[in-house]
């Protein structure tokens, strides 16, 4: 049975939502980090509902090349998260070169303490050639999963070596749901509306 964890843009979202999923929401504001007005909204709403929280923190849509504002943006979003209660954090940041950003995500994992970590999907953005060693990075840093619309059978093929690093798809809408969801037999998948 794959968990639905539902991505809502808006507080109105947070309800139905909440109710839908029974495990998981994820919060985003159309693939930026949200105010933290919505996080602590949301956060009271799911938490009173028994149901997780996991927040989006990204500081530019266009890319997930990020520069140091950029990177301190995220970082600041993240301690917001940590202080309101978020259950866990998506994150990932990439370098020109298609690798991750390993100074950028040590901050980002340190400001990302005691909540859940998903790599983001900029893992699109990553060389497929160095899956192995990506995947060996998030594992030692303790990622609980990767959040990807891309690839997902060739990952999940990989990730099936892993017992400590899932695959979470990104959906777009129930017809989507319903494939990868018979396709790939995900745990937790997000799905937007």
């Amino acid at each position: 049975m794959t968990y639905i964890e539902p991505l809502v843009n808006s507080f109105r979202e947070v309800p139905a939502a909440t109710q839908q999923s029974k495990v998981r929401v994820a919060l985003a504001n159309n693939e930026m980090t949200p105010s933290r007005g919505l996080i602590a909204a949301s956060v009271t709403y799911t938490h009173e509902h028994q149901v997780s929280l996991d927040v989006f923190v990204n500081a530019n849509q266009a890319t997930s090349v990020f520069n140091d504002s950029e990177i301190k943006l995220m970082e600041d979003d993240l301690f917001q998260c940590q202080e309101l209660g978020v259950d866990g954090v998506i994150i990932g940041a990439t370098t020109t070169d298609h690798q991750i950003d390993e100074e950028a995500m040590e901050a980002l994992i340190g400001a990302s303490d005691g909540m859940e970590m998903f790599f983001s999907p900029a893992f699109n953005n990553l060389d497929q050639a160095a899956w192995n060693q990506t995947i060996a990075w998030l594992v030692e840093h303790d990622f609980a999963g990767i959040v990807t619309d891309k690839n997902l059978s060739e990952l999940n093929q990989r990730l099936l070596q892993e017992n400590s690093l899932r695959l979470i798809p990104l959906t777009k809408g129930n017809e989507e749901l319903i494939k990868v969801e018979n396709d790939l037999k995900p745990f937790i998948c997000i799905n937007q509306k």
